[in-house]
């Protein structure tokens, strides 16, 4: 009545014998990764050690990416002053950040808030 089928997540073609080797390598690996990443994370300071980590990453991303906007705006902004550009694109390109740093001064602390 029933088929006696089974079902390989990673055999959808059928592998070599050094393929089998190499994917029962990574299983291993990923199974051994998973079981010590817990015991890494408590020893590295556990989760206030994390959070700390992930605010200055954080910091320093929106310092990084503040930076990269103004020279693109300034430099877009010195194409307009040399006639070499319209001002219609430097009013464009302004939009352009407005709405990217709106992502990412809105969109991601909401996301982040969700996530803690």
């Amino acid at each position: 009545m029933f088929r006696k089928v089974k079902f390989y997540a990673n055999q959808l073609v059928q592998q070599k014998d050094d393929a089998k080797r190499i994917a029962g390598a990574a299983r291993s690996t990923l199974l051994g990764a998973v079981l010590l990443a817990p015991a890494l994370a408590m020893a590295g300071g556990g989760l206030d050690s994390a959070t700390e980590g992930a605010n200055t990453f954080k910091i320093w991303l929106y310092s990084f990416l503040g930076v990269c906007a103004s020279c693109v705006l300034l430099w877009k902004g010195a194409e307009c002053w040399a006639d070499r550009s319209h001002w219609s694109e430097f009013v464009t390109l302004g939009g352009k950040v407005a709405v990217v740093g709106a992502v990412v001064g809105v969109l991601a602390p909401y996301l982040w808030n969700l996530f803690t």
